[in-house]
Order: C-alpha cells, then sequence, then structure tokens
C-alpha cells in the first residue's frame, strides 16, 4: 500500500492533474462553506435566497454569453502555443462585445425573472449585473493557462475570488454591517481582483496581437460548437436555481440553493480534474482516450465516495451547520446526489470529445438533458416545489451521461471493455508536456 500510495504521490502527472485540484478544490469547499453559513446566520432564508437569485442570473449571463471561449483557447493554444497572442486578442474583443450585449439583455428581463422577488431585489440585481464583464474575462485567461497547462496558476487564481469574498463577509459581519449589498460587494470584488491578476500573468507571458482571419474563423467555428454543450450543461446543472424566482418564495429559494450548494460539492471537487484532463488529451493526441478513460474513473471514484459520506451526514449536519430552519434542504439534497455524481463524470467525457476535436457532440450529448430540465421544471416546479426540481435534475443528469459515453465511445473508436478500469499511466501520459515559467 505505501508503495503504491508513493508512485501515486510521485508521479508529477498525478499531482498536478488530481491532486493539486482536489487539495485547491477542497480549500475553496472550505472558503465557500464559512461564506454560506455567514450568509444563512444572518440574513437567514430570504437574505440568502435574493444572493442566491441574482448571483445565478451573472454567472448564467456568463455562461450564455462566452462563446466557448475559455475551450476554444485551451484547446488551440494546447496544439499551437505560438498562437497565444493572438487568441488573447480575439477573445478579449469578444467577451467586451458580448458582455455589453449580456449586460443590456439581463437588465431588460430582470422584471420577469424576479417577478415573485421585492422590488429591492430587484434594484441590487440592476446593479449587480455590470460584473458581468470581469466574469467574462475570466474566462478568456481560464483558457489562456489551460492552454499553456500551467496549472498550478490556474488553481491559485481561481482561490483568489473565494478568498476575497471569505474576507469581505467576516469583516461586514464583524462590523455589524453584514446585508444583501455588502455581500454583493464582495462578490464583485472577488471577480475584479481575479480577472486583473489572471490578465497580468498571461499579458506578461505572451502579450497581445491582431488575429490573422484565419484563426479568427477557427477559433470562432470551435468556441460556437463547444459552447452549446456548455450552454446546455449549465442548464442542466442551475436552470433551475434561475427558474425558481418565478414560482417559489424567497424562503424555498434559500432552503433550495442550500441542496445545490451542498451537492455542488461533488462538482467543485472533481470538475477541476476534469478540466485539466482536456489540454493535455489534446497535446497527447495518441493517448488521448487513455488519459479521459483514466480521469473518468478517478471522477467517479472520488464522487462515490463524496455523494456517500453526504447521504449519511446531512440529516444532522445541514440544519447544525446552516440552521435549523434550512431543514427542508436535506431531501431534495439527497435526491440530486447520484445525479451530481453522473454530471461529473459527464464533464470528463466532454473533455474527451473537445479534446478530440468534436466540440458539437458535447452539445448533442447535453441537449437532451436541457430538454429534460425546461419542461421537467415547467410541469412540476409549481406542484411539486423543491423535491420535484431534485427529481428533474437527477433524471436530466443520468440521461446525459449515458449519451455522453455513447457519443464518446463512437467518436474515438472505443470497446465497451475499454471502459474498464486502467493500468497505471504511462510516464509521458501522466506527466505531460511542462507548463511554462
Amino acid at each position: 500500500m505505501r508503495s503504491t500510495i508513493g508512485r501515486l504521490t510521485g508521479n508529477r502527472g498525478i499531482r498536478s492533474r488530481i491532486l493539486a485540484p482536489f487539495t485547491f478544490d477542497a480549500l475553496i469547499i472550505a472558503t465557500n462553506l464559512v461564506t454560506g453559513v455567514i450568509v444563512a446566520r444572518a440574513l437567514g432564508p430570504d437574505g440568502r435566497g435574493e444572493i442566491a437569485a441574482i448571483l445565478v442570473l451573472v454567472f448564467t449571463a456568463t455562461w450564455l454569453f462566452s462563446l466557448g471561449s475559455t475551450e476554444a483557447i485551451g484547446f488551440r493554444q494546447s496544439r499551437s502555443p505560438e498562437d497565444a497572442p493572438e487568441l488573447i486578442g480575439l477573445w478579449l474583443a469578444v467577451a467586451v462585445a458580448m458582455s455589453a450585449v449580456a449586460i443590456l439583455i439581463a437588465e431588460l428581463v430582470l422584471p420577469t425573472l424576479f417577478s415573485a422577488q421585492s422590488s429591492e431585489a430587484i434594484a441590487l440585481a440592476r446593479i449587480y449585473v455590470p460584473v458581468i464583464l470581469f466574469s467574462l474575462i475570466v474566462t478568456v485567461f481560464n483558457g489562456v493557462l489551460l492552454g499553456d497547462q500551467d496549472f498550478f496558476a490556474y488553481n491559485v487564481f481561481r482561490t483568489i475570488g473565494p478568498a476575497i469574498i471569505a474576507v469581505g463577509y467576516a469583516g461586514c459581519l464583524i462590523t455589524d454591517s453584514f446585508s444583501v449589498e455588502t455581500a454583493l460587494i464582495a462578490n464583485a470584488a472577488g471577480f475584479f481582483v481575479a480577472s486583473i491578476a489572471m490578465m497580468v500573468r498571461s499579458l506578461r507571458r505572451h502579450g497581445i496581437a491582431s488575429p490573422r482571419r484565419a484563426l479568427v474563423k477557427s477559433s470562432l467555428w470551435y468556441g460556437i460548437r463547444a459552447h452549446g454543450g456548455s450552454i446546455a450543461g449549465f442548464v442542466n446543472a442551475r436552470l433551475d436555481l434561475l427558474v425558481l424566482p418565478a414560482f417559489l418564495a424567497a424562503a424555498s429559494i434559500g432552503q433550495y440553493s442550500v441542496a445545490t450548494n451542498v451537492t455542488s460539492l461533488i462538482g467543485t471537487l472533481t470538475g477541476t480534474i476534469a478540466i485539466f484532463a482536456m489540454p493535455v488529451a489534446a497535446r497527447l493526441e495518441s493517448a488521448s482516450a487513455r488519459v479521459v478513460v483514466r480521469t473518468l474513473y478517478a471522477t467517479l471514484g472520488i464522487g462515490v465516495a463524496i455523494a456517500i459520506f453526504l447521504a449519511i451526514v446531512a440529516g444532522f449536519a445541514v440544519p447544525l451547520i446552516y440552521g435549523s430552519e434550512f431543514e427542508e434542504a436535506v431531501t431534495p439534497m439527497r435526491i440530486m446526489l447520484p445525479g451530481e455524481v453522473l454530471d461529473a463524470a459527464s464533464v470528463v467525457l466532454w473533455a474527451g470529445l473537445l479534446a478530440a476535436n468534436r466540440p458539437f457532440l458535447s452539445t448533442i450529448a447535453a441537449g437532451p438533458g436541457a430538454i429534460l430540465t425546461i419542461v421537467g421544471l415547467i410541469l412540476f416546479l409549481d406542484s411539486g416545489g423543491i423535491i420535484a426540481a431534485a427529481f428533474v435534475t437527477l433524471t436530466a443528469h443520468t440521461v446525459v451521461f449515458v449519451i455522453s459515453a455513447l457519443l464518446y465511445r463512437h467518436t474515438v473508436g472505443l470497446r465497451w471493455r475499454d471502459f474498464l478500469p486502467p493500468g497505471p499511466p504511462a510516464k509521458d501520459e501522466a506527466s505531460g508536456p511542462p507548463a511554462q515559467a
């Protein structure tokens, strides 16, 4: 056992692509747990529901208008590192243009999306919406760091935002100034600082240049095709929280946001492992399938272990941590856990499709789940509440995983037995090329 552990921890690829992101993800989860408890204890279900609804609006707008920037940059830069300056120039211009469109549309649809919320919540959402610009800039430089396989910097920078938010929350709580308004200010500061830090590192390394016409065409086309899968995946994961404000009161949204925050531990602890698989598999074309299958098993193993633990402790841990008024969040949380494991596994398979230069197939895989989510919420949310939303999410994730496995198997020509647990990784495959300094 000791020798096995020693081989695993001594492998640079496993340290950088599995152990390091898992450690940083755990740190982010601990930070988010602290901030979630502060909001729940200080503001109760109503305040937590308002903050959750506003943040989800910005996150959703970011996903809708990013046009697959992270995936397009990460893929092209993995294959052609010399294109980085032009990729930065192209996608920064896209981010600025798309942020203007996103902010305008968000302001227009706010009264409809927040029809069940107070006028104060709508006013705060209008003020917070411009944060979409910094959120879109982050997606651009995420792609640059992934294309460089600069995984350590990627891990560090993605912890900056949650850390700033936690410090802001704690400071407001100590000074007795904590409110929905100050919580949103802390979140905006986190986005701003993270985007600037990532921009400085990437521009110092690569600079910025005007893109060639051929690069514009190929990169945008790849991004748009990959973007469909991102949108559908995000719809499956978070459309429930976006739709809830139109049907349910803030207290129910607060309950459900606790359930989704807890179950999202699975995606948070495994998502970065899947993200790192894409640039590695794209650059190591001959070993692409082996990278993806091994990442799939690592994700499933971690996900199942976390799900079992959460299902056991939820009954007493959720009321203890968040407060007794959040006890109703336990049942929908347990319902969603298996679906969250399968959703994490689907992300790995999508990374494999992206690395194989078949980005549109991730859209095909996620599309049926998005349809099930939309139809299910419309049909059952009003009568079934947050329990119905949990079952809709579980069903959608299950369907998407099955379709994703079928599509990836067909795309790379695997047999079903190739999905059996693989042996130790090859030296070149496990380590990958070194990150740039």
